[in-house]
């Protein structure tokens, strides 16, 4: 059964109706050439719903229409004559064995480019010996087409399931007006994107900030920074936001890490058995856990962001969180400015008191010096 749009039977309704005022509007003239030529002009200049669907006719098109029908009622007849084609396909010249081969590139994992794909399929239909070779915009077009009407397919074969669930897949909108302060804690570690100095070592690395933040303030309520993130950190972050906060949270949102999720927290078997009980469980405090590779589900991110930008970007120790935003001292052949550097790594205790707010201005005339 041949597909017809909504809007082409509309047209052709639109035609019976106006052949059939034609028609009474002939009988009252004696002059037929004269009734055509006058009817069409009133149709063109006419603000009617008969205009707004056909727009301006002429005479040839209400004898042709009238052709048409051939006497009949049958609406069908006067349908425009377009090839159609079914809601979820796309009218194109493109063969199935050529849409076959080139969606096969298309959603290839490799994200191969609709040029790319366009020129493979031409040189594999060539190598198959086929005469006809279809241009490339027609290519493109179908490409077009079927990443507008199938975005999730599109997505899924080119980017994988964690690109279909932040681009397309539907999400939960949260309401932290809802929420009072100190009710949810949003707790996550951070690799700092500077050097301090290792205590035991005495030379430059890269701490570890865990920080808990309050949902409802978007305040950071309590951190603590050591060389790494373990349950020692965690602790000590968690007592200084029940210090700070003079309440202890209802629920504490953390993140998946190993360290969040060992046994001193969440109470596991082995510990019950040894007479002890998790931190969280003892202090009343629920835990959830966010799910994995899923950053934008903790609200903390968005504070690291900041906390990159505003504070450690202005160390003198600063040295990137990865290959991409490296400071430009660290690139390679850069001399004049690994002449004008100078790295001054900080202690882990200096660090902690240019973080205090009220004390940054303070340390960072002390600990910010450069000779450019």
């Amino acid at each position: 059964m041949t597909y017809t749009p909504e809007k082409s039977k509309q047209i052709a309704l639109a035609r019976l109706d106006l052949i059939h005022k034609w028609f009474e509007f002939r009988k009252k003239s004696t002059n037929k050439l004269q009734a055509d030529y006058d009817f069409v002009k009133l149709h063109n200049t006419s603000n009617s719903h008969l205009f707004e669907i056909l727009g301006k006719i002429s005479r040839g098109s209400l004898h042709r229409w009238s052709a048409m029908l051939n006497g009949t009622e049958d609406y069908t007849k006067l349908l425009p004559q377009y090839k159609y084609s079914k809601i979820d396909e796309y009218r194109t010249v493109l063969t199935d064995e050529e849409i076959k081969i080139f969606m096969s590139l298309l959603l290839h994992p490799n994200r191969i480019s609709i040029g790319k794909a366009t020129a493979l399929t031409k040189y594999k239909l060539k190598e198959q010996g086929q005469s006809f070779i279809p241009a490339d915009i027609t290519f493109r077009r179908y490409a077009k087409w079927f990443k507008d009407n199938n975005y999730d397919k599109w997505i899924l074969a080119r980017d994988g399931e964690k690109a279909l669930s932040d681009k397309v897949e539907p999400y939960i909108k949260r309401d932290a007006s809802s929420l009072e302060v100190g009710d949810i804690l949003v707790a996550d570690g951070h690799k700092l994107a500077f050097q301090v100095i290792n205590p035991f070592t005495g030379k430059p690395c890269r701490a570890t900030l865990v920080g808990f933040l309050d949902w409802k303030s978007t305040a950071l309520v309590g951190y603590e920074i050591m060389l790494e993130e373990n349950t020692q950190c965690i602790a000590s972050a968690l007592r200084n936001a029940i210090i700070n906060l003079d309440m202890i949270p209802k629920v504490v949102y953390q993140d998946n890490g190993r360290a969040f999720r060992a046994k001193y927290f969440t109470d596991d078997k082995g510990f019950t058995e040894l007479g002890f009980q998790g931190l969280y469980a003892k202090l009343g405090i629920e835990t959830v856990f966010a799910r994995p590779y899923n950053a934008r589900a903790k609200v903390i991110e968005r504070f690291f962001k900041e906390f990159q930008e505003g504070f450690e970007k202005l160390l003198p120790s600063y040295i990137g969180s990865n290959i991409q935003n490296k400071p430009v001292y660290m690139m390679r052949n850069e001399k004049l400015h690994k002449s004008w550097h100078n790295e001054c790594p900080s202690a882990i205790a200096s660090v902690k008191y240019a973080f205090n707010p009220k004390d940054v201005a303070i340390d960072l005339d002390i600990c910010v010096t450069s000779n450019v």
